[in-house]
């Protein structure tokens, strides 16, 4: 009995300093973050801009202070690329080298960057682009793609151009699921609408193979004419070239597909040679430090969605993904009340999810337009498809990249029977129900005829609700929504041939209308909400009292014990003796 109580005397003791250590580390690390951090050093008079594209992306992340020291997020696609735009006409910066790795950048995503790569190029500075091969074992296509947007291709002497063409590649589960016991009730609405088909069938169904083979492409025809407008060689010789690849690194050359055979080490040598002896080499994260944005004045906000739509929910402030409709009003609300927001972009990179939380932002977007009369302009990444079309067309102007994936106008609703599956496995279940479609959405019995048809005339209001939006907010006739409709996806380019788009373009298409619709100068600031607090702000905020707004917030407790499990996991990142990188953009230098 005394030795019980001695150890919970102990354990109590113990976790008590453990909280008071981790207020003092917390505030000794406020102090430092936001008082004690040293003043950027001034950009040189003649640099280079250096990058590095490797590993994953996210569009945008926000993390200040201990976010940012300990886990490096405060780079992304979106820093990136206003690093390259700003650079390009910043008379400091004198060239620009990348170089490239494994990275997983979707092809919208690489338009995104090659877009900018080539307004550097444009403005008359050089550029090079240095990689140890084009995919290894793999397709390196798409980088090398991006790579042509670059004065000069440097690879190293084993490395290889691995351009083999583009593929559209899909796993069916009907056999596996059987063999489970699993027993998929699934409605499509409607035959392009082919996700469904993976555990339904055992190969492509012809419309589905069809939408696929025209992306595939569409995409290519974007391949083909990027590579020879930028390479200088005939579109016929690039087919040719796509139809007989891999390259070994002697036959690329040959074909004029590189520039230079040589190691990494010699391109920054070469770089200096070439510019002067005397210029300096930035990465972006520290060029982006030196810039300055005026305060005051109109501006326009961007707001940033990517992942499944869902009702509530988030991304955690350590980079999680999802669109939450909850979270996604509270930042139209933020730039709603701000007086200095004009106009608002919207950055969508979602495949879909819940048409409840779709119907939910794309009313929050109408919103902003018709009664706070702030423009929204939709700015397409990589995919704006189902869901992600569903809020898409809300916004006064759509602008998409060529190879971005939008539209599948259609809806997918079911479930997974698993009776058989539990039947192996020796699991037997029993109920008892109020009323007979109690069991309605249950995995343990199929749907009744009933049910069926229940769910069918749900999955018909979503689909009538989703065509009906796009018949009144992009201007079209019923009957040509449902041409283009029926749950098929399009590229960007056979989009604006549609209607379903209004224009080609990145995110500085976007900004740009954005200014134009709110009457902004060109050169009026871009703000990201929602605004993510700093370090101190999120000490501070545990212990305010908050009005509930539109939406209820998180509890202080809830709060607390968020950032206590953040602190935690980024000290044994910190501390990790395995090598774990968190940066959107890799190692960026």
């Amino acid at each position: 009995m005394i030795r019980t109580f001695f150890k919970f005397l102990f354990r109590t003791f113990f976790w008590v300093c453990a909280f008071v250590g981790f207020v003092l580390v917390s505030l000794s690390l406020v102090v430092y973050f936001n008082f004690l951090t040293p003043s950027p050093k001034p950009l040189a008079q003649d640099s280079v801009l250096t990058l590095t594209l490797n590993g994953s992306y996210v569009e945008h992340t926000n993390s200040k202070g201990l976010h940012s020291f300990l886990l490096g997020q405060d780079t992304s696609l979106y820093d990136l690329i206003r690093a390259l735009h700003q650079a390009a006409q910043d008379p400091k910066i004198r060239g620009l080298l990348v170089r490239l790795g494994g990275s997983d950048l979707g092809m919208a995503q690489i338009q995104e960057v090659r877009e900018a790569l080539l307004a550097f190029r444009k403005a008359g500075k050089p550029s090079w682009c240095h990689t140890d091969s084009f995919g290894e074992m793999s397709s390196g296509t798409n980088l090398y793609y991006l790579a042509t947007a670059c004065d000069e291709i440097w690879l190293q002497p084993v490395g290889a151009v691995n351009l083999t063409g583009l593929k559209i590649e899909t796993s069916f589960a009907k056999g596996a699921l059987e063999k489970l016991g699993v027993k998929p009730e699934l409605i499509q609405k409607k035959e392009y609408k082919s996700c469904a088909e993976m555990f339904t069938r055992d190969d492509f169904s012809e419309p589905s193979r069809e939408a696929k083979k025209a992306i595939v492409d569409s995409i290519l025809d974007q391949v083909v004419d990027g590579i020879a407008k930028d390479r200088k060689l005939p579109h016929d010789q690039v087919r040719d070239l796509i139809n007989n690849g891999p390259y070994l690194a002697q036959e690329a050359y040959a074909a004029k597909l590189i520039d230079q055979i040589d190691f990494y080490q010699n391109l920054k040598p070469a770089v200096q040679e070439k510019l002067g002896g005397s210029v300096s080499f930035t990465g972006v994260r520290s060029y982006l430090n030196t810039l300055v944005q005026e305060e005051k004045g109109g501006k326009v906000a961007l707001i940033f969605g990517s992942g499944v739509i869902q009702r509530e929910g988030g991304s955690s402030s350590l980079g999680g993904v999802g669109i939450s409709a909850d979270a996604t009003c509270k930042a139209f609300q933020a730039a709603l009340a701000d007086p200095d927001v004009k106009a608002i972009v919207y950055r969508i990179n979602s495949d879909g999810g819940s048409p409840i939380a779709s119907e939910t932002i794309y009313n929050m977007i109408h919103y902003a337009q018709e009664y706070a009369k702030k423009p929204v302009i939709i700015s397409m990444s990589d995919a704006a498809a189902s869901g992600g079309y569903w809020i898409s067309v809300a916004g006064s102007k759509i602008v998409a990249h060529p190879a971005t994936l939008t539209g599948s106008i259609g809806v997918m609703g079911g479930k997974f029977v698993l009776t058989d599956l539990f039947e192996k496995l020796g699991i037997s279940w029993d109920h008892v129900s109020t009323s007979e479609n109690a069991s309605m959405w249950s995995l343990n019995g199929s749907y009744t005829p009933e049910q069926w048809l229940k769910l069918n005339a749900w999955i018909d209001q979503m689909y009538d609700a989703f065509t009906r939006h796009v018949a009144k907010d992009r201007n079209m006739d019923p009957l040509q929504v449902e041409k283009v409709a029926r749950g098929r996806v399009w590229t960007g380019e056979q989009a604006i041939a549609l209607g379903l788009v209004d224009q080609l373009g990145g995110f500085q298409t976007a900004l740009a209308l954005a200014k134009k619709e709110g009457r902004l100068p060109e050169e009026a600031r871009v703000e990201v909400y929602p605004q993510h607090p700093t370090f101190l702000e999120t000490i501070i905020s545990l212990f305010e009292d908050k009005e509930e707004g539109f939406f209820p917030e998180v509890s202080t407790l809830t709060a607390f014990l968020d950032l206590f499990k953040q602190v935690r996991m980024a000290f044994s990142v910190l501390f990790s003796s395995q090598e774990i990188v968190y940066a959107p953009l890799g190692e960026i230098k």
